[in-house]
């Protein structure tokens, strides 16, 4: 697994991941201090994952022209300029030009747009840069990055926000980003991998249209399965929005506003115990690909109904940990299977209608789950949320029968 190409996947975009972190907390800064308003800060957040969707939407119209590797490149390129742009911004002075505010929006909004191409697209590359049997080991060291540095990168980028400023910060990412840039470089194939070149030049010959993914999700009936169960737990998860987890623990646990942020730590801590555990397994598991997203989406489900049902504070941390490490089993056995279950030539087109799948889903819940919580209480939604992964554990149980069925099928 750890052989020059996937390291440097793996390094830039963990580092990539960094910068897009410092630089949302950087332009929320630097918005509130602007306009002194929580509605205009509140849409950088919206505006990201509004312009990440269409992206997602649109990158098989970029796949159909550019390798994978070289759309990494391009897309940390762009973001690389663009961050450039919005720190000189910042330098000169936001909150003296209305106009500008409008100025970092779109910046925001552009450099989201770049992350659209570059997830599909790291995803893709991942079964092209190790060997099968190493593919869970991938996945579930890209996860555990992604996951630390989503925990440890908001604590540390409000710190050095308020200790050298919004534009310092900007600066710094800048300079992340160029490191990522060079990076992406790096997962380029040797000169005499003709083959590897030819089968990432396939999309461009061969699926030609941008409706390839979605009609491969469609004839595939494991990827229907797959797409299926992600949608019900994707739906289950808008519990765990701010929106719903504050309040909950405001009324419900009559805690103070300082146990949210201590209960979304304990998620993201159990999520990296529970990556780190999967790495040092992955050999073990990878056999029981389907057996451990069942077991994933059940005991999701039995922690989610104890933490809506718990009445104390300590209790409710401990679930929340608890959370973490079987939504992360469920997580990367799922990447993986999906990789292994697609053509890789096809891997990115079925990706990208995947990501507008998760994104569309994403919105859509947070409206029901806002809405089931106004009529019924925070309470209840923990308990919809536990009554949509029993649907997906029964997905997961099709699918497990489906996979035994075609090794059955296979053997014969």
């Amino acid at each position: 697994m750890w052989n020059r190409r996937f390291i440097c996947l793996w390094a830039g975009q963990t580092l990539a991941n960094l910068g897009d972190v410092f630089y949302i907390v950087a332009f929320i800064s630097v918005m509130y201090a602007a306009t002194n308003s929580v509605m205009y800060t509140a849409f950088i957040p919206v505006v990201n994952v509004t312009s990440q969707s269409l992206s997602s939407f649109l990158a098989p119209l970029v796949f159909q022209h550019l390798s994978l590797q070289r759309m990494l490149v391009l897309s940390q390129g762009l973001k690389t300029i663009l961050l450039g742009i919005a720190s000189f911004v910042v330098a000169m002075g936001v909150g003296e030009q209305k106009l500008v505010i409008w100025l970092l929006f779109g910046l925001a909004a552009m450099i989201a747009f770049m992350d659209g191409w570059a997830n599909p697209a790291r995803n893709a590359l991942v079964p092209r840069l190790v060997d099968r049997s190493e593919l869970m080991r991938a996945n579930g060291l890209l996860a555990t990055s992604d996951q630390t540095v989503h925990f440890a990168g908001w604590a540390a980028g409000g710190l050095l926000v308020a200790w050298l400023g919004a534009s310092v910060v900007l600066l710094g990412t800048v300079g992340a980003y160029v490191v990522a840039t060079v990076a992406m470089l790096g997962v380029a194939p040797a000169k005499d991998g003709k083959k590897e070149e030819d089968s990432q030049s396939e999309p461009r010959q061969a699926k030609s249209n941008w409706l390839t993914g979605w009609r491969i999700i469609r004839d595939t009936p494991s990827l229907q399965l797959l797409v299926a169960m992600d949608i019900v737990v994707g739906m289950s998860g808008a519990a765990w929005i701010a929106a719903i987890l504050l309040p909950f623990v405001l009324d419900e646990l009559g805690s103070s506003e300082a146990w949210w942020g201590y209960i979304n730590a304990g998620y993201m801590l159990g999520a990296i115990a529970g990556g780190s555990v999967l790495l040092m397994l992955a050999h073990r598991l990878k056999r029981h690909l389907y057996k451990a997203i069942a077991i994933g989406t059940i005991c999701s489900s039995l922690i989610t109904f104890a933490f809506g049902s718990s009445t104390n504070p300590l209790v409710a941390l401990l679930f929340s940990f608890l959370l973490g490490p079987f939504l992360e089993m469920f997580l990367v056995s799922k990447q993986t299977i999906l990789q292994q279950q697609t053509e890789e030539s096809a891997l990115p087109y079925v990706l990208s209608a995947k990501g507008t799948i998760d994104m569309m889903v994403f919105g859509v819940s947070s409206l029901i789950m806002g809405a089931f919580a106004e009529m019924l209480g925070t309470r209840a939604v923990y308990y919809l949320s536990a009554a949509l992964l029993i649907v997906g554990f029964s997905l997961a149980w099709k699918l497990y029968q489906h996979a035994n069925r075609q090794t059955s099928a296979s053997i014969s």
